[in-house]
């Protein structure tokens, strides 16, 4: 199974549209994160976990949630998200194919110190665009075919059809 792990806030503070948002509402910025990380793993069948720093927080407790089929884990106060992820690279079975997301040399290192592909940031954000701009054209495309689909001349039988284009070229109809 392909697994993705994601850096989530070296992802944010990477890719420009989701630093701005950071910038007035850091929990939407995580949130739209997750979401393009839960369409982009619907289209790949990618099983992605994205991980989040919360050692900085004294309150902060370490947790694990699904949402929209990502896994989103808070590192807790004792740790960070480096060590999350560590952990998750070393726990990562020989038989699963996994990817690190993050442009941080010492996580890519370590990565690549187990055989384990490493994409940075940008390079992310250039895939799951790709990824989403095909699904937007296929969508697109099933939408225009749904609308020739709906059209009245395609729903009539053959001689109604051939009625109608006689009168269309201004010849008498068909008795």
């Amino acid at each position: 199974m392909e697994r993705l792990i994601v850096d989530g806030y070296n992802i944010i503070f990477a890719w420009p549209e989701l630093s701005a948002l950071k910038d007035v509402n850091l929990q939407d910025a995580r949130e739209l994160l997750i979401a393009t990380l839960a369409d982009y793993a619907a289209m790949t069948r990618q099983k992605v976990t994205v991980v989040f720093d919360s050692h900085r927080r004294p309150d902060a407790e370490a947790s694990e949630q699904t949402v929209s089929d990502v896994q989103v884990v808070y590192s807790g106060r004792k740790t960070s998200a480096d060590h999350v992820i560590e952990r998750l690279l070393f726990e990562a079975r020989a038989s699963d194919e996994v990817t690190v997301a993050t442009s941080d040399a010492l996580q890519r290192d370590l990565a690549l110190g187990r055989k384990i592909k490493t994409v940075s940031a940008l390079t992310l954000k250039a895939q799951v665009d790709a990824v989403l701009a095909r699904r937007n054209q296929q969508i697109g495309d099933t939408r225009a075919r749904s609308d020739i689909a709906r059209r009245l001349e395609d729903r009539l039988d053959p001689k109604t059809r051939e009625q109608l284009d006689r009168l269309r070229r201004g010849e008498p109809p068909e008795k």
